[in-house]
């Protein structure tokens, strides 16, 4: 994945079980702005924009 790829938030929860914040995220599509070193930026604004929160790579799956 690089940046702009538009994604969609979701992840194995029997293995990584939801904690804390993650639900209010759960199912929200958007688009990659920037990479670190482990984690991906994730805008939910339409168009893209400032990154909204960070994801790890198992958190993400790309879409159409």
């Amino acid at each position: 994945m690089k940046a702009g790829t538009k994604v969609l938030i979701q992840r194995d929860e029997k293995k990584y079980p939801a904690r804390g914040t993650w639900k209010q995220f759960r199912g929200k599509k958007g688009v990659i702005t920037c990479i670190n070193t482990d984690e991906f930026g994730v805008s939910f604004a339409p168009g893209g924009g400032n990154t909204d929160a960070y994801f790890k790579g198992y958190e993400l799956t790309e879409r159409k």
